[in-house]
C-alpha cells in the first residue's frame, strides 16, 4: 500500500504558495533569511498522484540528509510542494507561485512534459533553476532557456531504442500505434514511428485516446481487425492499463510494447496476471542499496522508478546552492557548472542546453510481480 503524503505536510505546503502569491520579485535571496527553501512541483492529486508522491518522497531523503548534517550555510532546508495534477494549466498557476515564492532558490520538477514546458517559460523568466526527473520531450530543451535541466534521457532517444526492440527483438512487419495526446505520449509515439518506418515496418494504425478514459474496446477493435505484430502505447500507466486488459479480452495476444510513463507498480496491479508479452522502456535500473533501504526503511515500500532520479536532481540543486551566494541567478550559474556529479546510476553531467549526458535506455519485461531488464 503506498503511504500517503500526511494532510499536514501536504496543505502546509500549499499554504505557504499561496501566501507567497503576492510577491513579484523574482530576484529574492535567501541569504537574509533562517532558512533555504527549494521547490517540488509534480502530480500530487489526480491519476498520477503515486508517481508525484514517490518523488516528493525522494525530494525529503535528500533535503534531510543534508539538514542532518547541518543545512547549508547553517540554514535548514525546506521543501515547498506545488500540486500540479498532470494537467499544463495548473503547472502554470504552479510556477507562478512558485517563482513568487520568498526566498525559494530552485524546484525539482515538474514530473509531466506537458506541464514543464509551459511551466519552464515562467521559471527562466523569475531566473528559477527547474531540474526535471521526468520529463522527456525534447522540446523543453531546445527552447534555448538557459534554466532548464533534466536528469533523465530524451524521447528522441528512447523513441529509436523501444523502435529497434520491435523490428529486431520482435520480428514486427505491420505495427499499430496508440498514444494519449499529451506532450509525451504523442512525443514518444512520434519518435517511436519514425524508428520503425525507417527500418522498413509499415506504421497499419495511429490513433489518439484521452486521458482519463477507461474503455478502449472500440478502438481496439479496429486495431484487433488490421492483424498487427505490435501494438505500441504512448502514455501513462492510469490508461495503458485497461487498455491492455481490454486488448487480451479482446483476443489481441501480440506483444504490447510502451514506454517510462508505464514502467510503475500501479500498473503492474492493474495487469495483475496478464503479464505475458509485455516489453517497457524506462531509464537504467538504478539498484543503490542505501538509498533503497533508506527509502524502504522511511516510507515502507520500494522506491518508484523515478524516485533515484528526483533524488539526484534535489541532491544537484543542493549541492548548487551550497557553493552559491543564495540568489537565484547564482544557484543557476552553479548547477550550469555541474560535472561528474556523482548520481545513483553514474556520473551527471549536463550538455549546454540542459540535457543530461549519457542517459541509457533499457527494455523490461515483467518477471515475478516485478519488472526486470530483458535479456535474449
Amino acid at each position: 500500500m503506498h503511504r500517503p503524503i500526511r494532510r499536514r505536510e501536504f496543505t502546509a505546503g500549499l499554504a505557504l504558495l499561496a501566501l507567497s502569491g503576492g510577491c513579484s520579485s523574482p530576484g529574492d535571496t535567501g541569504a537574509g533569511s533562517d532558512k533555504i527553501v527549494i521547490g517540488m512541483a509534480g502530480p500530487l492529486s489526480g491519476a498520477q498522484t503515486f508517481q508525484g508522491e514517490y518523488i516528493l518522497n525522494a525530494v525529503r531523503i535528500a533535503v534531510d540528509e543534508v539538514n542532518t548534517k547541518g543545512g547549508i550555510q547553517g540554514k535548514m532546508v525546506e521543501v515547498v510542494s506545488g500540486d500540479d495534477g498532470a494537467e499544463p494549466r495548473q503547472a502554470v498557476i504552479v510556477a507562478q507561485k512558485m517563482v513568487s515564492t520568498e526566498g525559494l532558490l530552485g524546484l525539482v520538477g515538474h514530473f509531466n512534459s506537458g506541464c514543464s514546458i509551459p511551466a519552464s517559460q515562467i521559471y527562466s523568466r523569475g531566473k528559477l533553476t527547474m531540474i526535471t526527473p521526468g520529463s522527456t520531450n525534447p522540446k523543453l530543451t531546445a527552447q534555448g532557456l538557459k534554466n532548464v535541466f533534466r536528469v533523465v534521457f530524451r524521447d528522441d532517444q528512447q523513441g529509436p531504442v523501444s523502435g529497434e526492440f520491435a523490428l529486431k527483438v520482435l520480428g514486427a512487419k505491420r505495427i499499430a500505434i496508440l498514444q494519449d495526446k499529451t506532450a509525451y505520449g504523442e512525443g514518444l509515439a512520434g519518435f517511436f514511428r519514425k524508428a520503425v518506418e525507417a527500418g522498413g515496418a509499415e506504421v497499419i494504425f495511429y490513433e489518439g485516446v484521452t486521458p482519463g478514459d477507461k474503455d478502449f474496446r472500440a478502438v481496439l477493435t479496429k486495431i484487433r481487425g488490421g492483424n498487427p505484430d505490435v501494438v505500441f502505447f504512448g502514455g501513462y500507466y492510469p490508461e495503458a492499463g485497461p487498455l491492455l486488459l481490454q486488448a487480451r479480452q479482446l483476443g489481441i495476444k501480440v506483444p504490447f510494447l510502451c514506454g517510462d510513463g508505464v514502467k510503475e507498480q500501479t500498473f503492474l496491479q492493474t495487469v495483475g496476471a496478464q503479464t505475458a508479452n509485455i516489453y517497457v522502456s524506462g531509464p537504467a535500473e538504478v539498484n543503490n542499496a542505501a538509498f533503497v533501504s533508506t527509502y524502504k526503511s522511511r516510507y515502507k515500500e520500494a522506491p518508484g522508478p523515478f524516485a533515484p532520479y528526483s533524488y539526484d536532481a534535489t541532491r544537484i540543486l543542493l549541492a548548487a546552492i551550497a557553493a552559491s551566494d543564495l540568489t537565484r541567478e547564482s544557484v543557476l550559474t552553479e548547477v550550469s557548472k555541474t560535472k561528474d556529479f556523482p548520481g545513483l546510476a553514474g556520473p551527471i553531467n549536463f550538455t549546454k542546453d540542459g540535457d543530461v549526458v549519457d542517459a541509457p535506455v533499457q527494455v523490461f519485461v515483467i518477471k515475478d510481480g516485478n519488472f526486470v531488464p530483458y535479456k535474449a
